[in-house]
This record gives structure tokens, C-alpha cells and sequence, in this order.
């Protein structure tokens, strides 16, 4: 049996210095985790498939280890921006095109890379991913914004206690960064009908029927993008392909296998 290869590094990319794992061999899989989580979450799907597929983790832009560079730090961003990120992590690594994974917001910034940048994609698995903020639950949605909003205040007002180095340093740059990730889930993504059409590549989405992405949502998905399929798991949960990671493989490697096989 062949020796599974392993790097991992920090790529230097316009905005963001990203934190990134290589194993296995062939067709690239680029995994893409979801908010304030880092590519830890995969690490039994990257067992799984890097024995197959050359499976690239990334930590997205202020998660784990990848951190964004001064003159962009003090800024809001959108999945497209991390979109973009992953786009000039695969530059580095001289891969012009993969496959990308996605859970969560990853699968929001996956389906963002594919209709950015339909030749550079050769499929999507996006996991529990809406294309719009509103196509969370109510409950979530609400709890979403009026944490942003809560977030965004506290940042602003300890932004402007001059003359205390302590929270100057420590307490403003961490309600910042959890500002940061609240607006992901409040303002991102935004995709429309056009962006969505853009996405010329087969599409899995799974979701489940007591997701926190309404039921509604991922069928609208499913019309909008060309080559998507729906695979609607009854019961499950947000977080069920992490309980039921056998049951979600054989789902993924079906939808790989049929790629392969039309390619």
C-alpha cells in the first residue's frame, strides 16, 4: 500500500495568513469548517477520504490558528471574503481546481467559491449551508442578530476607553473578534438567484428536517442551483454528521462515486 503523504504550513495570502494540512493522494478535497470552529471538526472525515482523495484542512480567516493581517484586522467580513481566501490558499499550492467540502459556513463559503469561480470547482458537498441569512430558523435568526447587536456595542464602547492599555490590548480586540463572527451569521452570505446559477459544478446539499436551516430554505437551494441534489435526512440535527459520521460517509462517498464515474 502506498505511503499517505502529510504537510502542513501557514500560506501568506493577500488578506490572511492561513493555517492549512495536506494529506493523502489525488483529487483534492478542500474542507471547509464552520463558525468559530476550526479543521479539527474533520478530522475523522479526513481519516476517511484522504485515503482516496488528497484532503486539504484550512482554519477559515480569525478561526484556529489562521490569523488576518493588521491593515484588514479591524474590519467586518462576508463569505465571499473568505471565499476569496480559500481561492488564494489553492493558488499557493499550485491546485487549479478541487472539490470543496463544507459545513455550515463552510458550505455557505463553498457554494460562494463555486459561483465565483465556476472552472475552478469541480463539485460541492455543502452540509447544513443556507445561501441568505434568513433561511435560518426564527428562533436562531433573532438570537443571531441580538448577539451581533450586543456585540457591536460593548466593541464600540470599550474602542474609545483611551489611556488603558489593558483594554486597549485584551478586552476590545476579544469582543471584536466575536463581533466578527456574529456579522458572518447576521450579514453573510447574500447570495441571489444570479450568483446561484453561476454555480455550473454538481452540487450535494444534505441537510436535515430539525436543522437550524429551515427545511423551506434548502429546497429553494435545490431548484435555484443547477446540478444540486437535496438529500433531506429526517430528524437529524445541525450537528448530526458529527454523531452519525458513518451514515454521512456513505452518503458523501455515493455522491463521489458517481462523480467519478461521469467524469
Amino acid at each position: 500500500m502506498e505511503k499517505m503523504t502529510c504537510r502542513q504550513g501557514m500560506a501568506d495570502t493577500p488578506q490572511v495568513w492561513i493555517y492549512y494540512k495536506e494529506s493523502g493522494r489525488g483529487t483534492p478535497i478542500l474542507m471547509l469548517h464552520g463558525n468559530a470552529e476550526t479543521h479539527l471538526i474533520f478530522d475523522y472525515y479526513e481519516k476517511k477520504l484522504s485515503m482516496k482523495y488528497c484532503v486539504i484542512l484550512m482554519d477559515s480567516r480569525a478561526h484556529g490558528r489562521s490569523r488576518i493581517k493588521p491593515e484588514y484586522a479591524e474590519s467586518e467580513f462576508t463569505t465571499t471574503d473568505m471565499a476569496r481566501d480559500a481561492a488564494a490558499l489553492l493558488d499557493i499550492l499550485h491546485i487549479p481546481s478541487c472539490i470543496l467540502f463544507g459545513f455550515s459556513d463552510g458550505a455557505n463559503i463553498a457554494l460562494e467559491f463555486a459561483s465565483l469561480f465556476p472552472d475552478r470547482t469541480r463539485a460541492v458537498i455543502a452540509i447544513s449551508g443556507n445561501v441568505s441569512p434568513d433561511g435560518l430558523i426564527l428562533p436562531v435568526r433573532a438570537f443571531c442578530v441580538g448577539k451581533y447587536f450586543c456585540l457591536r456595542a460593548a466593541a464600540e464602547f470599550f474602542q474609545h476607553r483611551h489611556g488603558n492599555d489593558f483594554v486597549r490590548k485584551h478586552i476590545f480586540p476579544h469582543l471584536f473578534h466575536h463581533q466578527q463572527l456574529a456579522s458572518l451569521l447576521c450579514n453573510s452570505p447574500m447570495m441571489s438567484h444570479k450568483q446561484l446559477e453561476k454555480i455550473q459544478a454538481p452540487v450535494l446539499l444534505i441537510a436535515g428536517t430539525r436543522d437550524l436551516v429551515k427545511v423551506s430554505h434548502s429546497r429553494l437551494m435545490a431548484r435555484l442551483i443547477p446540478r444540486a441534489q437535496l438529500v433531506l435526512i429526517k430528524g437529524a440535527t445541525h450537528t448530526s454528521m458529527f454523531g452519525r459520521k458513518a451514515f454521512y460517509l456513505k452518503i458523501i462517498h455515493d455522491f463521489l462515486n458517481q462523480l467519478r464515474m461521469t467524469q
